[in-house]
């Protein structure tokens, strides 16, 4: 799909789709009550609860949670854990991966995406 993005309707329902499939394959590896599944599916926002009291709006973070934000959203996180539990045989560390990505995608199929230097939304 040339020029995926996840503005475009097609580029949120792949990441729906990717979100959903991380999701269950997290859960077949891991299991439904699996903490570390439910945490690193939540863990990204970390960054919008270290902004949201600078906050002016819903829609734009302070510019010092702005990186942060960005680096936690970023599909790398979840690629290196995959990576690394891949090279190490760790069950825990695919959950992990999973669940981050899960959140990733999702926030991507509902059309949130990294955020600009000034704390916007792209």
């Amino acid at each position: 799909m040339s020029g995926w993005t996840y503005r475009a309707p097609a580029g949120r329902a792949l990441s729906g789709l990717v979100g959903a499939a991380a999701l269950a394959a997290g859960v077949a590896v891991g299991g439904r009550r699996s903490r570390v599944l439910w945490t690193t599916a939540v863990l990204p926002d970390v960054a919008l609860l270290y902004g949201i009291a600078g906050a002016p709006t819903f829609e734009t973070l302070p510019v010092y949670a702005v990186r942060p934000y960005n680096v936690l959203h970023s599909p790398a996180v979840p690629a290196a854990l995959l990576t690394l539990a891949g090279a190490t045989g760790s069950r825990r560390v695919t959950v992990a991966g999973l669940g981050w990505l899960a959140h990733i995608a999702v926030d991507r199929a509902f059309g949130y995406g990294p955020r600009n230097a000034d704390g916007t939304r792209r």
